[in-house]
């Protein structure tokens, strides 16, 4: 036994530093869950739980450790991409790509009943984040929104031990405190320190933060089950350094005649906290071998209203025009609608397919390059495979945008990019995921 938690210990320790995501909300942890599209509330049965719904905990009878990833490969794409000033083209029309990596997205944990009615657990995972890459050359006929963003990243790290109490055959609650890092970046070509175009590099982390996530399972009858999820909202406080990047001599030698001789400030950002959510889940099983879930899951994206940057050095005050750099967000709440079937079809051998609309919770005035979300529909299929003591499972899906998202000037944050000009632009996207997760019961 000191030998399993020395491992498990390990490999807890080892996960942060290999852990990325794949857009700005949760694609999945654990491939079970994301074959079943993510409603899982009120099914939860392994260590992914302690994410899902904590009080599913209480369904596993043995110690299990799991771990798994999952990959996240995006293409997106910008159409038509133009500038207008006074009713002159400045800038297009243009279309370019993204030229994002694969991402991935590890999961692990561990669970373990203590008796009949107490169970412990503790995962690592990312909840949500995001990091696209774009053409960074400084060209208005090449990637004209590189002047608002090339490269950008968002996201979030977390381990959550979670303890859940069975309290009768019918109803369990679970509660879990997710210990987490954040880490947020940009890479622009900028038009702020006039007359040069400069490349800017924006990195930011909050070093610890922690949320709640709370969960009751309650078993109607024999055929149907009801779970509620509870994800509670992170306070975050991110401190970093904006750095210019790539400087030729002449460069510098212009900086200077305006007083800059330092090519990095520090800098701060406040007001950028995580959402909280509810998830809401009902699971039907007409017989052994069939169940099905609907789920409803609310995020509080509303808390994102603003993004300030504060900059430290007076030097860069001067040359940035001012102590702040404000983007306007004004996100929406947005509402998800989850579907997921599991049919076994042998003992060994399960078949899953899940199905999600994913509302954006980002406007038409406050879209930009560095935030380029739509409407997404997501469908997934999966299979699980029980060997015993082993579980494997594994996952591919598909994420589509419902139509292409079409700005016609309306961007304020576009806009000001290039000093209040008119940008309009089509966009669309699509991510193939997949992911697998191995299941050790002892």
């Amino acid at each position: 036994m000191k030998k399993l938690w020395l491992i498990i210990a390990t490999l807890f320790l080892f996960l942060p530093s290999l852990a990325f995501s794949g857009n700005v909300d949760t694609f999945g942890i654990g491939a079970k869950a994301t074959a079943l599209g993510g409603a899982y509330a009120a099914y939860a049965d392994d260590v992914y739980a302690t994410y899902y719904n904590p009080a599913g905990l209480t369904q596993i009878k043995r110690p299990q450790i799991s771990v798994g990833s999952i990959f996240v490969d995006p293409y997106l794409k910008g159409k038509n991409f133009t500038v207008e000033r006074n009713g002159s083209t400045v800038a297009g029309p243009v279309d370019f790509e993204d030229e994002s990596p694969l991402l991935i997205a590890p999961h692990m944990g561990f669970a373990m009943p203590i008796n009949d009615r107490i169970t412990f657990a503790i995962a690592s995972y990312v909840p949500f984040g995001l990091h696209l890459a774009w053409d960074d050359t400084p060209s208005l006929y090449l990637n004209p929104a590189s002047y608002n963003c090339y490269e950008s990243w968002y996201y979030r790290i977390v381990a959550t031990p979670t303890i859940a109490y069975k309290i009768n055959d019918k109803l369990s609650i679970g509660f879990g405190i997710s210990l987490g890092r954040s880490e947020a970046g940009t890479y622009l070509n900028s038009y702020r320190m006039l007359p040069l175009t400069v490349k800017e590099k924006i990195e930011l982390t909050d070093d610890f933060n922690y949320s709640f996530n709370v969960g009751i399972m309650y078993k109607i009858n024999k055929t149907l089950t009801l779970g509620i999820t509870y994800r509670g909202m992170t306070d975050t406080s991110f401190d970093g350094e904006l750095k210019l990047k790539d400087l030729s001599d002449t460069e510098k030698a212009v900086l200077a005649a305006q007083g800059i001789t330092k090519y990095k400030t520090d800098v701060s950002l406040d007001d950028v906290d995580h959402p909280r959510q509810v998830q809401l889940g009902l699971r039907y099983v007409p017989n052994p071998r069939l169940s099905i879930e609907a789920d409803l899951v609310w995020t509080q994206w509303s808390i994102v209203d603003n993004q300030t940057l504060e900059i430290k050095d007076p030097m860069f005050q001067r040359a940035l025009g001012g102590k702040e750099i404000r983007m306007k967000r004004d996100w929406k709440d947005t509402k998800q609608v989850k579907l997921g079937l599991e049919w076994k079809a042998t003992d060994i051998l399960s078949l899953r397919v899940g199905y999600f609309y994913d509302p954006t919770p980002i406007p038409d005035d406050t879209f930009d390059n560095m935030w380029p979300d739509a409407d997404k529909k997501t469908y997934s299929l999966g299979a699980g495979l029980n060997l015993g003591k082993w579980q494997i499972d594994g996952v591919v899906q598909y994420t589509t945008t419902e139509q292409d998202r079409i700005i016609g000037g309306e961007s304020v944050n576009l806009n000001n990019t290039y000093d209040n000009a008119r940008v309009s632009v089509k966009a669309e996207g699509e991510l193939w995921e997949y992911g697998i997760t191995v299941t050790y019961n002892f």
